[in-house]
């Protein structure tokens, strides 16, 4: 007959299991900690991106410009206030006068319930359907219509204010070579009246059919497609004409 030895029984199972407990209840915890963190940081991430949007929404107003746009904010919080809570939170930056574009730096501060200053850094892109040349324009060229066209420019990359319309531009002359697919600004244009008071200019006289030419002197200065007021020096007669180029006017005869 064999006999079986009966074997004691390990009290270690039993004990594994309190150890298996507080591991499970470590981790909860550590759950519950990276919650609160993540809400707190999103909480301050949402302050700023508030306080990104009403800078954004203010300089698109001094632009005037009326059709919405959707901005690109990617924000970086330091991770010393990744569990930060704060119920009275200011914010502001360096330069306020400046376009908040590009890479910009926030100082955070709060006075409640505890008091803590940090910094956040926010990179903010913004396109813009802007003017910018259909070619490439030569120097003395006084720009027309079919030179400009509208593009998708990131606003970030300018270093001058951005022009929205074309009209604005017509008439005035390229002060130096611009790119095609370049945008426009003030600083590479300048004004210039291609009709001057008291100058002597060609007035055409355009009809169905027929066209004469004859001498006149303006009355105002006048741009490209402006309407001005000129003397037939011929007829003697004072006639409304659009400047068509260099001292030169058209009006219809009717």
């Amino acid at each position: 007959m064999h006999y079986i030895k009966p074997m004691p029984i390990s009290p270690l199972k039993a004990e594994a299991i309190l150890p298996q407990r507080k591991r499970l209840g470590f981790l909860f915890s550590l759950a519950m900690l990276l919650l609160a963190g993540n809400a707190a940081a999103t909480e301050l991430s949402s302050a700023l991106q508030q306080h990104i949007a009403a800078e954004l929404q203010q300089y698109l107003k001094q632009l005037q410009l009326n059709s919405p746009a959707q901005p690109d904010i990617s924000l970086t919080l330091p991770a010393a206030i990744t569990n930060a809570s704060c119920s009275q939170l200011s914010i502001s930056r360096r330069q306020q006068h400046t376009p908040p574009l590009g890479r910009i730096s926030y100082t955070l501060k709060c006075t409640a319930p505890q008091r803590w200053q940090s910094r956040a850094v926010a990179q903010i892109r913004l396109y813009l359907p802007l003017v910018v040349a259909s070619r490439t324009l030569q120097r003395d060229e006084i720009i027309s219509a079919d030179m400009l066209s509208l593009a998708d420019i990131e606003l970030s990359t300018l270093r001058h204010d951005p022009e929205l319309q074309p009209e604005p531009l017509l008439g005035m002359t390229v002060k130096r070579r611009i790119n095609a697919g370049e945008p426009l600004h003030r600083s590479v244009l300048q004004l210039v009246y291609l009709v001057e008071k008291g100058s002597r200019v060609k007035l055409l006289v355009q009809g169905q059919g027929f066209e004469v030419s004859t001498e006149a002197t303006a009355l105002a200065d006048g741009q490209l497609g402006e309407r001005i007021r000129v003397e037939n020096l011929t007829s003697g007669k004072i006639v409304e004409a659009v400047v068509s180029g260099k001292n030169t006017v058209v009006t219809g005869h009717k």
